[in-house]
Protein backbone atom coordinates (compact mmCIF):
# COMPACT_ATOMS: atom_id res chain seq x y z
CA UNK A 1 0.00 0.00 0.00
CA UNK A 2 3.01 2.17 0.57
CA UNK A 3 4.30 2.32 -3.20
CA UNK A 4 0.39 2.77 -4.14
CA UNK A 5 0.40 5.94 -2.14
CA UNK A 6 3.80 6.85 -3.49
CA UNK A 7 2.61 6.85 -6.71
CA UNK A 8 -0.75 8.62 -5.80
CA UNK A 9 1.91 11.07 -4.61
CA UNK A 10 3.75 11.56 -8.01
CA UNK A 11 0.64 11.56 -9.82
CA UNK A 12 -0.56 14.61 -7.48
CA UNK A 13 2.59 16.27 -8.63
CA UNK A 14 2.00 15.47 -12.04
CA UNK A 15 -1.53 16.55 -12.13
CA UNK A 16 -0.65 19.91 -10.49
CA UNK A 17 1.85 20.50 -12.90
CA UNK A 18 -0.33 20.06 -15.82
CA UNK A 19 -2.91 21.94 -14.15
CA UNK A 20 -0.47 24.83 -13.70
CA UNK A 21 0.67 24.77 -17.16
CA UNK A 22 -2.84 25.08 -18.69
CA UNK A 23 -3.21 28.76 -20.18
CA UNK A 24 -6.66 29.56 -17.64
CA UNK A 25 -7.24 28.32 -14.23
CA UNK A 26 -8.70 24.97 -14.18
CA UNK A 27 -10.75 23.88 -10.99
CA UNK A 28 -11.20 20.40 -11.61
CA UNK A 29 -7.26 19.97 -12.92
CA UNK A 30 -5.88 21.55 -9.35
CA UNK A 31 -8.52 19.64 -7.60
CA UNK A 32 -7.48 16.38 -8.87
CA UNK A 33 -4.07 17.43 -8.24
CA UNK A 34 -4.95 17.63 -4.65
CA UNK A 35 -7.12 14.83 -4.24
CA UNK A 36 -4.41 12.70 -5.12
CA UNK A 37 -1.94 14.06 -2.80
CA UNK A 38 -4.34 13.96 -0.16
CA UNK A 39 -5.44 10.35 -0.68
CA UNK A 40 -1.32 9.79 -1.29
CA UNK A 41 -0.96 11.37 2.66
CA UNK A 42 -4.51 9.41 4.05
CA UNK A 43 -2.97 5.93 2.16
CA UNK A 44 0.40 6.25 3.49
CA UNK A 45 -0.40 7.03 6.99
CA UNK A 46 -3.05 3.99 7.12
CA UNK A 47 -0.22 1.88 5.79
CA UNK A 48 3.06 2.29 7.64
CA UNK A 49 2.00 5.86 9.84
CA UNK A 50 4.42 8.74 10.21
CA UNK A 51 7.21 6.75 8.43
CA UNK A 52 4.80 6.07 5.50
CA UNK A 53 3.62 9.81 5.14
CA UNK A 54 7.31 10.90 5.02
CA UNK A 55 8.14 8.42 2.44
CA UNK A 56 5.27 9.19 0.28
CA UNK A 57 5.83 13.00 1.00
CA UNK A 58 9.64 12.55 -0.20
CA UNK A 59 8.54 11.17 -3.40
CA UNK A 60 6.04 13.76 -4.17
CA UNK A 61 8.87 16.89 -3.54
CA UNK A 62 11.22 15.17 -5.40
CA UNK A 63 8.86 14.48 -8.84
CA UNK A 64 7.73 18.50 -7.87
CA UNK A 65 11.48 19.26 -7.51
CA UNK A 66 12.08 17.85 -11.19
CA UNK A 67 9.41 19.15 -12.93
CA UNK A 68 10.12 22.55 -11.78
CA UNK A 69 13.78 21.82 -12.70
CA UNK A 70 13.03 20.97 -16.45
CA UNK A 71 10.21 24.01 -16.49
CA UNK A 72 13.30 26.04 -15.86
CA UNK A 73 15.84 25.25 -18.02
CA UNK A 74 13.49 25.08 -21.01
CA UNK A 75 11.74 28.45 -20.14
CA UNK A 76 13.42 30.95 -22.85
CA UNK A 77 15.65 33.79 -20.98
CA UNK A 78 14.69 36.98 -21.21
CA UNK A 79 16.34 39.72 -23.02
CA UNK A 80 14.16 42.91 -21.96
CA UNK A 81 14.62 44.75 -18.76
CA UNK A 82 12.76 43.58 -15.67
CA UNK A 83 9.84 45.48 -14.61
CA UNK A 84 9.98 47.14 -11.24
CA UNK A 85 6.68 46.02 -10.05
CA UNK A 86 6.95 43.84 -7.30
CA UNK A 87 4.08 40.87 -7.59
CA UNK A 88 1.49 43.55 -7.96
CA UNK A 89 1.67 45.28 -4.89
CA UNK A 90 2.64 48.58 -6.02
CA UNK A 91 0.68 50.10 -9.21
CA UNK A 92 2.53 51.01 -12.31
CA UNK A 93 2.61 55.16 -12.74
CA UNK A 94 -0.89 56.18 -13.69
CA UNK A 95 -2.69 52.92 -12.51
CA UNK A 96 -5.07 53.23 -10.00
CA UNK A 97 -4.16 52.15 -6.56
CA UNK A 98 -7.56 50.13 -5.87
CA UNK A 99 -7.05 50.79 -1.86
CA UNK A 100 -10.22 49.67 -1.77
CA UNK A 101 -9.94 46.27 -2.90
CA UNK A 102 -6.28 45.72 -1.65
CA UNK A 103 -8.60 46.86 1.93
CA UNK A 104 -11.26 43.98 0.99
CA UNK A 105 -9.06 41.38 0.08
CA UNK A 106 -7.06 42.00 3.16
CA UNK A 107 -9.81 41.80 5.72
CA UNK A 108 -11.35 38.71 4.10
CA UNK A 109 -7.95 36.72 3.69
CA UNK A 110 -6.72 38.17 6.99
CA UNK A 111 -9.37 39.20 9.63
CA UNK A 112 -12.33 37.20 8.71
CA UNK A 113 -10.24 33.88 7.11
CA UNK A 114 -8.50 34.05 10.72
CA UNK A 115 -11.95 33.84 12.12
CA UNK A 116 -13.15 31.23 10.25
CA UNK A 117 -9.95 29.15 11.52
CA UNK A 118 -10.71 29.58 14.87
CA UNK A 119 -14.05 28.42 14.34
CA UNK A 120 -12.78 25.12 12.64
CA UNK A 121 -10.04 24.75 15.19
CA UNK A 122 -13.07 24.65 18.22
CA UNK A 123 -14.64 22.10 16.23
CA UNK A 124 -11.99 20.09 16.20
CA UNK A 125 -11.94 20.33 19.33
CA UNK A 126 -15.57 20.07 20.20
CA UNK A 127 -15.30 16.72 18.26
CA UNK A 128 -12.42 15.91 19.62
CA UNK A 129 -14.29 15.99 23.49
CA UNK A 130 -17.13 14.30 21.95
CA UNK A 131 -14.85 11.33 20.74
CA UNK A 132 -13.93 10.96 24.26
CA UNK A 133 -10.44 12.42 23.91
CA UNK A 134 -8.97 14.22 26.91
CA UNK A 135 -9.09 17.77 27.33
CA UNK A 136 -5.32 18.25 26.74
CA UNK A 137 -5.05 16.56 23.26
CA UNK A 138 -8.52 17.98 22.22
CA UNK A 139 -6.37 21.58 22.73
CA UNK A 140 -3.44 20.45 20.98
CA UNK A 141 -5.51 19.53 17.84
CA UNK A 142 -7.29 22.43 18.08
CA UNK A 143 -4.15 24.61 18.36
CA UNK A 144 -2.44 23.11 15.25
CA UNK A 145 -5.43 22.77 13.29
CA UNK A 146 -5.80 26.80 13.23
CA UNK A 147 -2.85 27.50 10.57
CA UNK A 148 -3.15 24.96 8.72
CA UNK A 149 -6.71 25.55 7.97
CA UNK A 150 -5.79 29.37 8.15
CA UNK A 151 -2.96 28.21 5.32
CA UNK A 152 -5.70 26.15 2.83
CA UNK A 153 -8.32 28.06 3.52
CA UNK A 154 -6.07 31.61 2.35
CA UNK A 155 -4.59 29.51 -0.23
CA UNK A 156 -8.18 29.03 -1.92
CA UNK A 157 -9.58 32.29 -1.69
CA UNK A 158 -6.77 33.96 -3.35
CA UNK A 159 -6.95 30.71 -6.24
CA UNK A 160 -10.65 32.57 -6.82
CA UNK A 161 -11.44 35.07 -9.37
CA UNK A 162 -14.47 36.87 -7.68
CA UNK A 163 -15.52 38.12 -4.14
CA UNK A 164 -19.00 36.10 -4.50
CA UNK A 165 -16.98 33.17 -4.52
CA UNK A 166 -14.49 34.33 -1.96
CA UNK A 167 -17.59 35.51 0.48
CA UNK A 168 -19.30 31.67 -0.38
CA UNK A 169 -15.87 29.62 0.40
CA UNK A 170 -15.71 31.62 4.20
CA UNK A 171 -19.51 30.89 4.73
CA UNK A 172 -19.02 27.06 3.18
CA UNK A 173 -16.48 26.41 6.10
CA UNK A 174 -18.74 28.04 8.99
CA UNK A 175 -20.64 25.42 8.66
CA UNK A 176 -18.78 22.74 10.15
CA UNK A 177 -18.75 25.39 13.08
CA UNK A 178 -22.51 25.77 13.83
CA UNK A 179 -23.29 21.97 14.94
CA UNK A 180 -20.40 22.56 18.02
CA UNK A 181 -21.29 25.92 19.01
CA UNK A 182 -25.18 25.15 19.58
CA UNK A 183 -24.77 21.83 20.83
CA UNK A 184 -22.45 23.58 24.10
CA UNK A 185 -19.30 21.54 23.49
CA UNK A 186 -17.80 24.56 23.68
CA UNK A 187 -18.45 26.80 27.01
Amino acid sequence: MLWLSVALGVAGVGALRYAWSLPRRSPIANGAGWALLGLAVILAAVSDGAWGVSVAALAAMLTAFAALTVAGARSPSKQGNASNRRVGMLPESGEPKRIGRRVTTFLLLIVAGFAVSVGLGLAVRGLGTVLGWSESNANVLALYSVPVTWSVLVTVMLMQQSRRSQVLTLLACCVPVLPVLLSGVIQ
